[in-house]
């Protein structure tokens, strides 16, 4: 079968493009033209752009990851070291109140003991305290604060103790009037006050005085500040002796930590 002209025509024009790439080729030994590079690395370098992009933003993604991690870790060690710090200051601050009271009421004072609880009984006011025998606690230790006495340590169990405060009718301290001498035993009353009975006065005993523990009965420490007199009842004149009641010092309900004094 033949090939008309114009298929020769065409097949001879192939053969010369042909040929003619073939010279230009051979024309560049060792470096194709430019142009041909340029157009053989444009989807090498679109590609290698491609990868390295997206290669930035994952790593880019993991480093946020990363650093949020590290953010939230940072942030817990900071509110456990916070943490420490305010409980490192709560028993400094214990420390120096115990230091404190031992210089102004008595070198007895041991320790501070938080208290857990406060309330009135069928006996009047008591307090739980969060320390107990593991801790050194017996009873008959006396109780006081800086603004004045508290009470005594009368139960203890290994890890709490509980307080008969000056309120309950059950107790009985040694007083005595600042100033003005005289000795009298103070009882806890309904009002939340303190009648001191039997009150041999030295001198006239006035509303406002400062009241504080004596030696008498020998449980608590002299000097240690009481309350101060609210009421001084009138005086029979066949009596010899005084009586007047006293507000504590010391809030007893709104109490949240304490010092306890070795028993004398």
């Amino acid at each position: 079968m033949g090939f008309s002209l114009s298929e020769r025509l065409k097949a001879w024009y192939l053969l010369l493009a042909l040929g003619f790439v073939t010279l230009l080729l051979l024309s560049f030994p060792g470096r194709p033209p430019a142009a041909l590079s340029s157009t053989v690395a444009l989807p090498q370098r679109f590609v290698y752009t491609v990868g390295v992009n997206l290669r930035g933003f994952l790593e880019g993604g993991r480093d946020r990851r990363d650093l949020k991690a590290e953010v939230v870790r940072l942030e817990n060690e900071l509110a456990t070291s916070q943490a420490r710090i305010k409980d490192l200051e709560l028993v400094n601050a214990r420390y120096a109140e115990t230091l404190d009271l031992r210089a102004a009421q008595s070198p007895g004072v041991v320790m501070s003991a938080p208290v857990i609880s406060a309330g009135v009984g069928a006996l009047g006011g008591t307090l739980e305290l969060g320390v107990g025998r593991a801790a050194g606690v017996t009873s008959d230790m006396p109780v006081t604060v800086a603004d004045g006495l508290v009470g005594v340590v009368t139960t203890v169990s290994d890890r709490t103790a509980w307080v008969r405060t000056l309120l309950d009718p059950a107790s009985s301290v040694g007083v005595t009037v600042r100033g003005r001498g005289g000795q009298g035993v103070g009882v806890g009353e309904a009002g939340g006050v303190v009648r001191v009975s039997g009150y041999a006065e030295e001198e006239p005993v006035r509303v406002g005085d400062v009241v504080e523990t004596s030696s008498r009965g020998g449980l608590f420490p002299r000097g240690i500040t009481v309350g101060r007199v609210v009421q001084v009842m009138p005086k029979d004149p066949n009596a010899l002796r005084r009586e007047f009641l006293v507000q504590p010092s010391a809030e007893v309900d709104m109490l949240l930590e304490v010092a306890l004094i070795r028993p004398l």
